[in-house]
């Protein structure tokens, strides 16, 4: 299926062919499938990078532009929510059938105000815990919503962050009966149950557009799940330097997780010198 085949607004196809995109990927194919242009709820779970946000994208677009609807995009992280902010701020170019330009707004702080202002905007970008306390100080535009994007939705069963998230969309489906609700994520395990807590549809697959080889590091050697293995050079005292060195030695990219915020930025510093003298100029 093509980008062109969805019905969308001339000025989103064009937006959207320019940064390269033209064939939907299968799990976003599956996303239409299930009615999620139609406003049908639909919990969307599928890997990284398979294009969960280009549905969410699409699915608000249509809301706004055909339907003079608005929509709420609900991060669980003020970092995610900054960045999903500088993403939808393309989409500030193209006009609303009225004539007036597409309007993104964010709000992640002051928990204390209902913050009025963001009634001007088309889309708002909110943390789940900024969304509840707009809730509890009843900003009145939360009532004109008619879409609510959850990301992360696997948080529900998180002890700390779940009930917000939780009490959040509760509130948004009483206030607002009709509004539609597309729930994403990459690792929730229960997307029928929590489709069926928020009445939706969902959709599950483990598609990516690169695959997945998994393997264990032991003695110098990466044991591949399929049973092959590889022979992992020592060049740092680090051996997940020295797999991600390996990696970019072939021409891809690492990406290296650590316990903790220091661990990260000490293990940034050793990454930084062991790949300085590899950069090209």
């Amino acid at each position: 299926m093509r980008l062109r085949d969805l019905s969308l607004d001339p000025q989103v196809v064009q937006l959207l062919e320019g940064e390269g995109l033209d064939q939907l990927y299968p799990p976003q194919e599956d996303a239409i499938a299930a009615g999620v242009l139609d406003g049908k709820n639909l919990v969307l779970a599928s890997p990284t990078a398979s294009g969960k946000t280009l549905v969410a994208e699409v699915c608000i677009l249509k809301q706004v532009l055909e339907k003079n609807g608005k929509a709420i995009y609900l991060a669980p992280l003020r970092a995610l929510a900054s960045e999903k902010f500088k993403e939808f701020q393309k989409y500030s170019s193209i006009k609303k059938p009225s004539g007036e330009h597409l309007r993104v707004g964010i709000s992640t702080g002051d928990y204390d105000s209902s913050d009025p202002w963001l009634g001007r905007y088309d889309i708002i970008i909110s943390t789940n815990e900024k969304a509840d306390s707009l809730l509890r100080h009843r900003a009145p535009w939360m009532n004109e919503l008619s879409l609510v994007v959850a990301d992360e939705i696997h948080l529900l069963t998180e002890h700390e962050r779940g009930p917000t998230l939780e009490v959040v969309l509760t509130r948004l489906t009483e206030i607002n009966p009709n509004i539609q609700v597309l729930a994403l994520s990459a690792t929730v395990r229960n997307a029928e149950e929590v489709g069926e807590w928020l009445r939706a549809g969902s959709v599950t697959t483990e598609w990516r557009p690169v695959p997945l080889k998994e393997g264990i590091y032991h003695e110098g050697q990466l044991q591949f799940k399929d049973g092959s293995s590889r022979i992992i050079p020592s060049g740092t005292k680090a051996p997940v330097l020295d797999i991600a060195l390996d990696v970019l030695a072939a021409g891809g990219q690492a990406l290296i997780f650590t316990e903790t915020r220091r661990s990260a930025v000490e293990m940034g510093r050793k990454a930084s010198v062991a790949v300085k003298p590899r950069l090209s100029k």
